[in-house]
């Protein structure tokens, strides 16, 4: 069908034709200047406006030119409308999210709940229950150490054949506040730990890890056997077992790193051989061990007892056993310190008896005691 504009053109070349007669105009004040115009043209050449009147008129893209200079502009507002509803989606989200840990903080810290919302909730928020010299301990940390409290003590009182253990009863309720008290102390322990073993480059490596579990599954039947066992008494899995046995290991080697000073070492060397010139010069054993032993047995002379193979340390034991009635040996380094061993009698069945001087290098005990004196613990929740 033809188009507006093709009428138009087949209109207009109509018109232009020199070869047909105008149609008479229309009667106006203007027609005899048309009558005119039409005789100058009659008495012209009109080839050329002939072909220019057979070209067809191409109307202009007005439309196409509108919308190519709209785009530009139409297309960043569509852009800063998306971007304005991202940011107000995000700040809505935001408050949601702000609103949510606030209810769940003032649950936490006002009524100490720990129910399961509670429980996941604190599992993706690090709530602090305290600070260790800046270090915060969670409140995921600390359920954790609660939850097994409480199990091993339903579980032990079942496997005693005894009534289940009620924590919402007084008894039941005074256990949990110790639990609570125990969980917060420990957390701060391990914290300190860590912190001091970051301090001396002590670390646990994998293996070590992996070594000790695998020894756990062999002494407790297998690792299918262990696992079961430790779900049901503390509710664990693998990686909670992971996570405790990390944290012994790494309580052992710090022991093991302060105790094994060489500065330390080697006073406490000096002192045990000061001691032992002492005695090898007439001193009395039980004196000497009276007035520098600094094992808890001191004020009884050192005095050990009989004892047979097994009940003392590897070290004490191959001195002993190389030793005769009388004997004394030179000082012997073990994991306490070290140690001087007299042995005063000998039985056919193997046992001896035996005193003994200890000088400690380090009392690890004492002295992660002073350190966690030391320490700057702050509390934000009460058991």
């Amino acid at each position: 069908m033809p188009s507006n504009n093709d009428k138009v053109a087949k209109d207009e070349s109509k018109e232009l034709d020199p070869l047909k007669k105008p149609k008479a105009p229309a009667k106006s004040a203007d027609a005899p200047k048309v009558k005119k115009a039409e005789k100058v043209e009659k008495t012209q050449k009109a080839a050329p406006k002939v072909v220019e009147a057979d070209k067809p008129v191409t109307p202009e893209p007005v439309a196409e030119k509108t919308e190519d200079a709209a785009s530009p502009v139409i297309e960043p507002v569509k852009v800063r409308d998306i971007r304005s509803i991202a940011i107000k989606a995000a700040a809505i989200t935001i408050s949601l999210v702000a609103v949510v840990v606030v209810i769940f903080g003032v649950l936490i810290y006002a009524y100490r709940s720990e129910n399961p919302a509670v429980k996941a909730v604190a599992s993706v928020v690090p709530y602090p229950v305290e600070r260790v010299n800046g270090h915060f301990v969670t409140y995921k940390s600390y359920l954790f150490e609660v939850d097994a409290n409480k199990r091993a003590y339903q579980n032990n009182a079942k496997l005693n054949n005894q009534p289940a253990v009620d924590f919402n009863s007084a008894d039941g309720k005074k256990l949990v506040v110790q639990i609570k008290e125990h969980a917060l102390d420990k957390l701060a322990s391990d914290s300190l730990t860590a912190q001091i073993a970051s301090a001396k480059k002590v670390k646990v490596t994998d293996k070590e890890v992996n070594d000790l579990i695998n020894q756990l599954y062999q002494r407790y039947g297998g690792k299918d056997t262990l696992l079961k066992t430790l779900n049901q008494i503390y509710g664990w899995n693998i990686g909670d077992l992971k996570n405790v046995v990390y944290k012994q290991l790494l309580a052992k080697n710090l022991e093991d790193k302060v105790t094994s000073d060489p500065a330390v070492t080697a006073a406490a060397k000096t002192k045990a051989q000061n001691v032992l010139k002492d005695i090898k010069a007439g001193g009395d054993f039980t004196e000497a061990a009276k007035k520098n032993s600094q094992a808890s047995d001191a004020a009884g002379g050192g005095d050990l007892g009989f004892f047979t193979k097994g009940q003392l340390p590897d070290e004490l034991q191959k001195a002993a056993e190389a030793l005769q009635p009388g004997q004394v040996s030179d000082p012997i380094k073990d994991q306490y310190g070290f140690e001087i061993i007299k042995v005063i009698e000998k039985k056919d069945d193997g046992s001896i008896h035996a005193q003994h001087i200890l000088i400690k290098t380090v009392d690890f005990t004492e002295y992660f005691a002073g350190e966690l004196k030391k320490a700057k613990i702050n509390k934000y929740i009460k058991a």
